[in-house]
């Protein structure tokens, strides 16, 4: 039976219901991830005439498996779908290619002095109502510099606390009178909220009403006589004027739109957002996505997508945003404008109106988002023509410089982590097409050795994932075998890492080690390195995969690190997670204090069963 078949047959078995679906390569990659009201009708419709889409083809030719996650409904659907494209990044799927998280500024009231940073991941919200715990977003923002730029112009205006508790030192920015003396008592922490409260207006878009806010405010203190708060109030409304100045006016009215447009070229898509609130030009954003099936565009499948564009813009950016405006005018109509509508409402308890502009400043604005889109894709095409330029003479250096066979389109990387031995960690990354293809790279908890012995981890880690090859028997998912394999390293490592070819199938494999001291390439039996210029393409090449191979494995390696670091007696109470170990500390202190606590003040803030058990096991 051939794998089409295989894979028809399974369907039969899929439930009537909600769900999510993957189709998987034979290397375990997620080729495609979507959704469905009915998963069996849904994915049967792939091995049938009536789905035109002209991806389905080749992405049947590599599917060997298709598994599925059961939901309540749609709207789940959409949310674990969003999910796993992102943690995914299918080949088959549209999605973001020039940023693979938003990010976010956010203000986390957990710590005694509420903190303001940003976050690439937005935690869900705690089922425990308690304030202290709760963290605002405020975003998405799609560079990093926007972040920088926006938390330093809102210290400028109204400034805020480094430090995350009350002492008698104060943090750096109250000497450079960007800090208004929390840290040191000079304003009292509900003052400081209150003080927030203004910041968290003025990052939604609203300086109107910061603006009238503070005007009142420094109006109470002058009746009252308290110079010093009017003082700085006044400094704050002068601020907030000459930022006013500088805003685009768009209308006259003070309305809250967000409008979004859409250019495509050479098989990618570019959405524009502009954010107008208070009929000012708040902010613009513009996203690239990636249609899939490139080869085909010359049949004009482009209009295809547009709709499909539009839809997975919407679906995946307002899961995320802080905000939605009274009006969401699209240049090109979703596909399903009443999912759209259900996460609007499931986030925000509110809905916006989906309208397609024909007339009016909203359809100008349409027309500029489009003519803002296509400038953008056009910049950010060149940009990556130019990238790809610099990765091919890089791959075609590799090959002539290594004598390589062929062009390594597929390397791996590989590199260990540990600090004497202790929580030991294996990094494999991969590059494709000399980019970082993040789905596919793994990490490896050594196991057979616990001191420190780089050789030994470095030939558990290969073995491993060598019989991710040769071990087809055994059931397990296989890779791709690769082209070429560098190991971060010396000729120490490297003889280990070939000791582990050498004892399989893969002797011809090409391997070699690059050491960090002056940058050489070891080859295999080959006593002198290759010495590369630092100017030269092949080099670079070689320093993004080892550079990236550590950083993977040394994240993992902090994490393991970490959990190992906070465990305490609470870990190890029935009963006690993450979010009440934290309420409780953030209540009372350390575990000794804990301990401390009586039953009626701990009942009150995890109630009676768990407070018996949290004083029997301490």
């Amino acid at each position: 039976m051939n794998s089409s078949l295989e894979l028809k047959s399974k369907i039969s078995d899929f439930p009537k219901q909600p769900g999510v679906y993957q189709f998987i390569s034979s290397g375990g990659e997620v080729l495609y991830v979507g959704k469905a009201k009915n998963l069996r009708a849904r994915v049967k419709q792939y091995f049938g005439r009536d789905d035109s889409r002209p991806q389905i083809p080749f992405l049947m030719a590599e599917a060997v498996n298709v598994t599925y996650t059961v939901v309540n409904s749609e709207l789940e659907s959409a949310f674990l779908e969003n999910t796993l494209i992102k943690q995914h990044h299918p080949r088959f799927n549209i999605d973001l290619k020039d940023d693979k998280n938003y990010a976010f500024i956010k203000i986390d009231y957990s710590t005694e002095i509420p903190q303001i940073g940003y976050s690439r991941m937005v935690e869900s919200p705690s089922k425990i109502k308690d304030e202290r715990l709760r963290i605002m977003y405020f975003g998405p923002f799609t560079a990093a510099y926007k972040i920088r730029n926006t938390l330093n112009l809102a210290r400028k205006i109204f400034s805020f606390c480094a430090n995350a508790k009350v002492s008698n030192r104060p943090c750096f920015y109250y000497h450079m009178h960007r800090c208004p003396g929390v840290c040191v008592g000079k304003i009292s922490l509900s003052e400081y909220r209150n003080h927030l409260e203004k910041i968290a207006k003025f990052l939604q878009g609203d300086t109107a009403g910061v603006y009238k806010k503070i005007k009142i405010e420094m109006q109470t203190a002058a009746a009252h006589k308290w110079f010093e708060t009017a003082a700085r109030l006044r400094d704050q409304l002068k601020a907030l004027e000459l930022l006013s100045e500088k805003q685009n006016v768009i209308l006259v009215k003070k309305v809250d739109w967000d409008i979004i447009s859409q250019a495509q070229d050479s098989g990618f898509a570019c959405v524009n957002l502009f954010k107008i609130r208070n009929g000012k030009l708040f902010d613009k954003e513009n996203f690239v996505y990636e249609i899939p099936a490139t080869e085909l565009q010359k049949k004009g499948t482009t209009e295809t997508y547009r709709t499909k564009i539009m839809q997975r813009f919407m679906e995946q950016y307002y899961q995320e945003t802080s905000f939605i405006p009274k009006i969401i005018y699209s240049q090109i109509k979703t596909e399903n404008e009443k999912l759209v509508s259900q996460i609007l409402k499931s986030r925000f308890k509110k809905t916006a109106a989906l309208i397609l502009p024909f007339k009016g400043k909203p359809a100008a604005l349409i027309k500029l988002g489009a003519a803002n889109a296509g400038e953008y894709l056009k910049t950010w095409l060149a940009d990556k023509a130019g990238n790809l330029d610099k990765i091919n003479q890089a791959l075609e250096q590799l090959k002539q410089t290594l004598n390589l066979p062929a062009i390594p389109n597929r390397i791996e990387c590989y590199d260990i982590s540990n600090i004497q031995g202790t929580n030991p960690v294996g990094s494999m990354v991969v590059f494709v097409d000399g980019l970082p293809a993040k789905s596919q790279y793994r990490k490896f908890r050594i196991k057979t050795k616990q001191t420190p012995d780089d050789f030994a981890m470095m030939e558990e880690m290969l073995s491993r994932r060598l019989a991710r090859i040769k071990d087809k028997g055994l059931g397990i998912a296989t890779w791709p075998t690769p082209d070429l394999i560098v190991i971060d390293g010396g000729k120490g490592q490297l003889n280990a890492a070939l000791s582990v070819l050498q004892a399989t199938s893969l002797q011809a494999l090409p391997i070699i080690g690059l050491a960090k001291r002056i940058e050489e390439i070891f080859l295999p039996h080959k006593d002198e390195p290759i010495i590369l210029g630092h100017d030269q393409p092949a080099l670079q090449l070689l320093q993004r995969l080892r550079d990236e191979a550590h950083r993977f494995g040394i994240t993992f390696h902090r994490q393991l690190r970490s959990k190992q670091a906070v465990r305490s007696a609470l870990d190890d109470i029935p009963g006690v997670g993450s979010k009440t170990k934290k309420l409780l500390k953030t209540k009372f202190g350390a575990v000794a204090e804990i301990k401390k606590t009586s039953f009626d003040d701990l009942s009150t803030v995890v109630g009676e069963k768990l407070a018996k058990l949290i004083q029997q096991n301490l």
